[in-house]
């Protein structure tokens, strides 16, 4: 249950906090409480301690991000943008009932509301939050690099001029694209004496070109990385040839192929299709097709799917998760076998196992919920001369409508090559999990696409409609 912080909801608090001692919203604003005036800001370790005193569990999650983007249209500088976006939630369980409220600031008061509202929260014994166990993190570092604070507004506009370089060589024209960096701290405080702080950076740029012709072509690529070491003219140039080598597409018609999906494309469909069944509450809602077979032989036995929160330099890599669980590398796949799925601490409890470090969390202001971190694809290493053999694909377009309880997909092809000659609006339907036994080979071109780490894919005998 969520609330913001309002006005409204501070009139009608009136909640005990000790013994001989209660709050009564408005009316005690000059009261004190450990020394804190009911509207005096709180430190996130003096706010747990309150909490501690009048719930069972509670925890406090704050985060800071920064962020800035260039954006590109028609090849113009189109807009630089700068933000910083902080605050803190504020989760509470007191006899299996849930309060959470987000905040930009802490003091009393939302002390009181978060409390109040655990108190008209439904009952729920599948409730708890991570216990101390080796769960205190030193500010971890390892996923920042602090030369990303330096980048200034002059040094990304060098980077884009980098970026457009390639489009006159290629006679194609930038439609839009943009870099975006940005960096961030998290820290997390439980009652059970779990505390935490990780920062992490980023770095992403992306380019969508168009050449001019009876029917124009265009062309996508994009990167990321932790730090402002991407190499610009690189993403620019591909981009670029992607589109000059779409030009004077040709209709293929039907025909069954060998497909070979890049790593874009990979990551577009499996996003979108494959990576919600591992989720253990779809499982245990029955909203995937995993549920109940763990240990039987689901995929090619030529694959391999492990989630590796713990992967250097991964764009998801972080000490603990969303609720202060320690990260994890887990297995999911094992030469086309069903090892598990990926829990947060209700989903463990839930399914009587143990959290995989899996709790994810868009911001400050979001509940946590199951989540992948690097989601790693890999097998037999290719060396079957993927770029040419039959269909290759870079990207997909509509991969968000696929069915992920299914597994069924409709997609049309961006930027398709049969036999190295560019093919117009292929259609790719199928199945994801009869697509996943179809596996002939991986090429070597390993790359993180959002949360997964993949190379090319080659499969046999695929169904294409043109």
């Amino acid at each position: 249950m969520m609330r913001r912080k309002d006005e409204n909801s501070r009139r009608d608090a009136n909640l005990d906090f000790s013994s001989n001692q209660r709050l009564k919203g408005e009316n005690t604003r000059r009261d004190t409480h450990h020394g804190f005036s009911s509207n005096q800001r709180l430190k996130g370790e003096d706010a747990i301690k309150l909490l501690s005193e009048n719930t069972d569990e509670a925890e406090i999650y704050f985060s800071i991000h920064h962020s800035n983007s260039l954006g590109i249209r028609k090849g113009e500088i189109d807009v630089f943008k700068e933000n910083v976006a902080s605050g803190y939630g504020i989760r509470v369980i007191k006899d299996k009932k849930m309060g959470f409220l987000y905040t930009n600031s802490l003091d009393l008061d939302d002390i009181e509301r978060v409390l109040k509202i655990a108190r008209v929260s439904e009952r729920d014994e599948f409730l708890s939050l991570p216990e101390m166990d080796d769960h205190n993190y030193r500010d971890s570092r390892e996923n920042f690099d602090p030369g990303i604070k330096d980048v200034t507004p002059e040094t990304a506009l060098e980077s884009v001029s980098q970026l457009l370089e390639s489009c006159e060589d290629y006679n194609v024209n930038p439609a839009t694209g943009g870099i975006s960096w940005s960096y961030s701290k998290v820290q997390i405080w439980n009652s059970h004496g779990v505390y935490g702080v990780d920062r992490s950076s980023a770095c992403m740029c992306h380019l969508s070109t168009v050449k001019g012709g009876r029917e124009p072509a265009t062309g996508f690529y994009y990167d990321i990385s932790r730090s402002f070491d991407l190499d610009f003219f690189k993403i620019g140039e591909t981009a670029s040839r992607l589109a000059r080598d779409s030009i004077d597409a040709k209709r293929i018609g039907t025909l069954d192929t060998t497909l070979v999906l890049k790593p874009h494309a990979v990551g577009e469909l499996l996003e979108n299709v494959l990576i919600p069944s591992f989720n253990a509450d779809n499982v245990q809602r029955g909203r995937s097709v995993l549920k109940g077979r763990v240990g039987e032989k689901v995929f090619s036995e030529n694959l391999d799917i492990v989630d590796d929160g713990t992967l250097k330099d991964g764009i998801y890599t972080s000490k603990f998760d969303g609720e202060g669980e320690k990260t994890k590398k887990t297995a999911l796949v094992d030469r086309g076998i069903l090892r598990g799925y990926l829990f947060d601490t209700y989903t463990a409890n839930k399914g009587g196992v143990e959290s995989t470090g899996n709790a994810q969390r868009d911001s400050y202001s979001a509940l946590p919920s199951v989540g992948p971190s690097n989601f790693v694809i890999k097998g037999k290493s290719g060396d079957r001369g993927l770029e040419t053999k039959g269909l290759v694909v870079y990207g997909l377009i509509g991969a968000h409508t696929a069915n992920p309880i299914t597994g069924d997909f409709s997609v049309e092809t961006r930027n398709a090559f049969l036999n190295g000659e560019p093919v117009k609006k292929a259609i790719l339907s199928g199945n994801v999990f009869e697509l996943l036994n179809k596996i002939e080979g991986f090429g070597k071109d390993v790359k993180q696409v959002s949360s997964i780490m993949t190379p090319s894919i080659e499969f046999s005998d695929v169904r294409v409609v043109s």
